[in-house]
């Protein structure tokens, strides 16, 4: 098959990276064809975005990119322009189908107004959304306008899934994909140390959560000759805020005035920074644990919301730690068993309680660690990229797939954001009625 990647411009792209890479690899070696483009709100473009430094990775897709900046000189359709829509629409015509990885544009000041995406979609072959985010009704309520031309929508994971309840879209959960080539089988407690947290800073990932508890973390663990590592990593807007000088915000300041960050690092923590995926998976390969305390009560209604750092930790032989909201109701990880639970609402000195026990209880961990290697398999990247394939070879796949009735709450949150747009409404405001398009 021939297949185009593509999606709308964004700030962050976060692990929404990791999956594109990673599918067109997995799609690559079962010898399909894949390209890949981006969609901009400008009338032209005038240069490609540069590599500078070293921290880039190249792997699926072809392009370098960087895990904050995103891809360098990749293909883009500044889609104002007319005739450029009208060559993006007949250049898809040429594919057997579409992966929209950010199904329509986003509320960021770039797209204020911008109505012109509406005329991509009916493009001649099948598009499939793929849904990365746990709460669309928030997020993206307007791709109701346009989900006539969708064939289908991915979800990569449970709360993803749940969260499109509404949408009239056939659906399925598909996993992220993963390079499981490399996978660390030993169980390997005595030569590994301390915990790594390597992901993007935003408000629901909770990082100042553990940037709070790493002072009361222990020095040392089970071995008492040697100091833990506590490495964190990563950037985004929380991160600016947390280290700004200026403006960072109060919630950054403990008791006694303090920036959070800056006592952090006096108790030992080491930030990397922004490093290319394959130097945060040799990173995870030293350390006992790998903490996600990401979670959100919106995102937690509809299912858990596991990270693809859960799953690179799974890989390298790390024991992931997450949330209880984060994993909530989740029919694939499992507290315990699959990972270590920190409650939602524990203080700083629980939060490092639970880290210090869990880097001296060798037992929990070398039986969570046994149970991860066998639940990897489901992540593969040629696996993953063969659901794809056969979703969209087979026609009778979509016809068994659940597909939801738009809600009266996600009608309306559709055409609140099409007013963003400058878009009329899709839906009668008194009746709930669609309106034509």
């Amino acid at each position: 098959m021939k297949i185009l990647m593509t999606l709308y411009q964004i700030q962050d792209y976060g692990g929404i990276i990791n999956h594109v890479e990673f599918l067109a690899k997995g799609l690559k070696e079962l010898g399909h064809e894949v390209d890949f483009c981006m969609l901009v709100p400008k009338h032209e473009i005038k240069e490609r975005f540069k590599l500078i430094g070293g921290d880039y990775d190249k792997v699926g897709t072809g392009y370098s990119h960087h895990q904050a900046k995103g891809w360098a000189n990749l293909r883009k359709y500044p889609y104002l322009n007319d005739r450029v829509r009208q060559r993006f629409r007949e250049n898809c015509s040429k594919y057997d189908a579409i992966l929209w990885h950010i199904p329509v544009p986003t509320l960021n000041k770039d797209n204020k107004g911008v109505d012109e995406w509406v005329e991509l979609y009916d493009n001649g072959t099948k598009n499939i959304a793929i849904i990365h985010d746990g709460n669309l009704p928030k997020l993206y309520p307007h791709l109701l306008l346009v989900s006539k031309w969708f064939h289908g929508a991915v979800c990569v994971h449970e709360s993803a899934f749940h969260s499109a309840v509404n949408l009239d879209i056939p659906r399925k959960m598909i996993v992220n994909p993963f390079d499981l080539s490399n996978t660390v089988t030993e169980i390997d407690w005595e030569r590994r140390e301390g915990f790594a947290a390597i992901q993007v800073f935003k408000a629901w990932k909770r990082v100042d959560t553990l940037i709070r508890a790493i002072p009361y973390i222990d020095e040392y663990d089970s071995n008492p000759l040697r100091k833990v590592t506590k490495c964190v990593g990563g950037a985004g807007i929380e991160y600016r805020y947390m280290t700004s000088k200026e403006k960072c915000k109060p919630q950054y300041f403990d008791t006694d005035g303090n920036k959070i960050w800056d006592v952090a690092l006096a108790n030992g923590m080491e930030y990397v920074g922004t490093i290319p995926n394959s130097h945060v998976l040799e990173i995870l390969k030293d350390r006992k644990l790998q903490i996600d305390p990401s979670w959100s009560k919106k995102y937690s209604e509809y299912g858990a919301h596991f990270n693809r750092t859960t799953v690179e930790a799974m890989m390298m032989g790390a024991v992931p730690v997450a949330t209880d909201l984060g994993m909530k109701n989740s029919e694939i990880f499992y507290g315990g068993e699959n990972f270590i639970e920190v409650p939602h609402t524990a203080t700083p000195k629980e939060f490092a309680g639970i880290i210090n026990d869990s880097m001296n209880n060798r037992y929990q961990w070398e039986s969570i660690r046994a149970n991860n290697i066998s639940l990897l398999k489901m992540f593969e990247m040629k696996t993953v990229a063969q659901e794809y394939i056969d979703l969209i070879a087979d026609a009778n796949r979509w016809v068994t797939m659940p597909i939801g009735v738009p809600s009266v709450g996600l009608k309306n949150s559709c055409d609140k954001n099409l007013d963003f747009f400058n878009i009329p409404p899709h839906f009668n405001a008194h009746t709930g009625t669609q309106l034509s398009f």
